[in-house]
């Protein structure tokens, strides 16, 4: 057993309960991003799953699993993520903790910035970006 998160478009954090088989881990990964999921790394320690036709079927863009990516990547992602993702450990494995505090740091620092945005809108899209990613990397630090 171990640990799996989910995280959904609004920027919650849901800890999935996490079988001992890999079968069960791919069913618990399915039904967590609603249909056929693709695998990618933008951490060695992590995998990120993503619904494999997200995007085609029009569900929402999952802003805090993008600036993850990104900070992870250390630079932007060109493209977006559609719905929820799930993050695991390589090979379908368990999350260290680690790594899980930084998909929760980031996601918090997402909903902070996204919550000043109710009174102060962003300049501009770059700006938003650069905002929001500027956050999630003083977060990460802040947790070395």
């Amino acid at each position: 057993m171990g640990t799996a998160l989910r995280i959904d478009v609004g920027g919650a954090v849901v800890v999935l309960p996490w079988p001992g088989d890999d079968a069960g881990r791919r069913q618990v990964v399915r039904t967590a991003v609603g249909g056929p999921a693709d695998a990618a790394v933008y951490r060695r320690r992590t995998r990120f799953h993503v619904h494999g036709k997200g995007q085609a079927e029009r569900l929402a863009m999952n802003l805090p699993a993008w600036v993850l990516a990104s900070v992870w990547r250390r630079m932007e992602i060109a493209y977006g993520f559609y719905g929820p993702v799930v993050v695991t450990g390589p090979q379908l494995g368990a999350l260290d903790e680690a790594m899980a505090a930084e998909v929760r740091a980031v996601c918090a620092a997402v909903a902070e910035v996204r919550e000043e945005w109710v009174t102060r809108q962003p300049a501009g899209e770059r700006q938003a970006r650069a905002e929001l990613l500027a956050a999630a990397r003083h977060r990460v630090a802040a947790l070395a």
